[in-house]
């Protein structure tokens, strides 16, 4: 009923509902600092809880792996909170655990990143914690030989899951066996099964150094009562000489093949079809990911309106441009039903092909855009969200006011945009088709998409 008890208008559901309004979003200032070591501080004040998130962005990550010892980065990450000079793992988990904190290290293709989370009236003790554990990590012989020990068993279970395989294998086949973007940052049972705590020693001194990191904190503090602390922490802390990383190669031609992993017996399908395409700091973001969201970026997407709701051949199927500091990859995904994997992935080619040739109505731009300005305004409601905000400016070097001006770029981008970008990064016949499934229940389906053969590998997407 309305306010007057009338009865409210018919509902038409066959529609969607109109987009709104842009949201007009306004970020909180971010706050600068450096300590006397080198280290670089942000700092965006927010109080409205007594919490605080630390987050360090190292300029380092799976890519700069040395030759044969991938899984290095992420080791040496995964380490750094399992011992220092003044406790043991057991104490740093106790200690963390008694102040109600959270602390965590991981690594990425591009970079390591760091967090802590703790509540405000423990911050001084928090930051004791993180800086102990950052600057002073002892890599305990025990604790390493364990953590190699889990990470080869997790290799090892990562085979029986169709989804990791195929994702893995995708990558390997775009960008090739030499390249950092196509190794998996776990590494391999072989690469890390070789690996030795003098490794693991190493990376940290050769890639952990504070004049090339930024330590961002959002909360409950200010500059004024956190940057005594921290520079009693970690001003002393310098780590290794800064370096210059090796520029990584382009990105190889993709070979535009259909290949096969074979899972005997498997009812579904893994398909994975893309290539190389676009950097994070490109100048096509935002066309890029206006059509992404179109293409396959939601749930009402035309590829999963296709493949889902028309021809029930999937629970749920996506695209997504991944952006690294280099050209990272554009890909559509999903796990199919086995028997109907050849019209799987023809349908999949069908709709890039569309997007690459015809690019977006005016209709679909326009809820495009203002879909990823609503989900845009609800991406700062928390500490650990501002974080990762200015986590992505810092580590790929993004202007200070980028977010400001980000629904302005969303607003700004045309259809002549997107077909721009869908011409430049859509070619279907440039794609790589990647497939993990029953090879004979599949391979006659997959030859009808007249691409030849398919090249059958093995489970780390080598040639068989």
């Amino acid at each position: 009923m309305t306010a007057r008890g009338a009865p409210f208008p018919p509902l038409d559901r066959t529609r969607p509902p109109a987009p709104q309004p842009l949201p007009r979003v306004i970020l909180p200032p971010v706050q600068k600092g450096e300590l006397s070591s080198g280290l670089r501080i942000r700092l965006v004040e927010q109080h409205r809880n007594p919490q605080v998130v630390l987050g360090i962005v190292l300029q380092s990550g799976a890519s700069m792996d040395p030759r044969g010892k991938s899984g290095t980065a992420s080791l040496t990450a995964e380490l750094l909170d399992a011992g220092t000079g003044a406790r043991d793992a057991l104490e740093i988990s106790e200690s963390v655990e008694f102040i109600g904190a959270s602390l965590s290290f991981r690594t990425g293709a591009d970079a390591t990143f760091g967090t802590l989370l703790t509540l405000s009236r423990h911050l001084e003790r928090g930051i004791e914690l993180f800086a102990d554990v950052l600057a002073n990590p002892s890599f305990p012989v025990r604790e390493f030989d364990r953590l190699k020990s889990q990470r080869l068993t997790s290799l090892v279970e990562q085979k029986d899951r169709a989804a990791s395989v195929a994702s893995d294998a995708f990558m390997r086949v775009i960008y090739g066996e030499e390249h950092p973007y196509g190794k998996d940052p776990s590494g391999t049972e072989e690469s890390v099964g070789g690996l030795t705590r003098d490794d693991i020693c190493g990376f940290y001194t050769d890639h952990y150094a504070a004049a090339d990191a930024t330590l961002i904190v959002v909360g409950d503090t200010r500059m004024a009562e956190i940057l005594p602390v921290l520079e009693r922490t970690l001003g002393h802390w310098k780590g290794g000489p800064v370096r210059t990383p090796p520029a990584l190669p382009p990105p190889p031609a993709t070979p535009a093949g259909v290949y096969l992993i074979d899972r005997p017996g498997a009812p579904q399908s893994e398909i994975r079809i893309g290539s190389p395409a676009l950097a994070r700091n490109t100048p096509d973001y935002f066309p890029a990911t206006v059509m992404n969201r179109v293409l396959g970026g939601q749930f009402s997407s035309r590829i999963n309106m296709n493949l889902r709701e028309k021809r029930g051949l999937t629970y749920g199927a996506r695209s997504s441009f991944i952006f690294l500091k280099q050209p990272g990859p554009f890909f559509v995904s999903g796990g199919f039903t086995g028997a109907r994997t050849g019209e799987a992935a023809e349908q999949l080619l069908l709709e890039i092909g569309a997007m690459h040739r015809d690019g977006v109505t005016d209709e679909e731009l326009e809820f495009s855009r203002k879909g990823l300005a609503g989900g845009f305004a609800l991406s700062f409601e928390t500490p650990y969200q501002v974080a990762g905000a200015l986590q992505t400016i810092v580590l790929y070097g993004l202007p200070d006011d980028y977010y400001e001006r980000y629904i302005q770029n969303l607003a700004s981008v045309t259809s002549a945009d997107v077909m721009r970008v869908a011409r430049s990064t859509l070619d279907p016949h440039a794609m790589a088709v990647l497939v993990v499934a029953d090879a004979n229940a599949t391979r006659g389906g997959l030859e009808s998409l007249g691409r030849g053969g398919a090249v059958m590998l093995d489970a780390t997407g080598s040639p068989m």
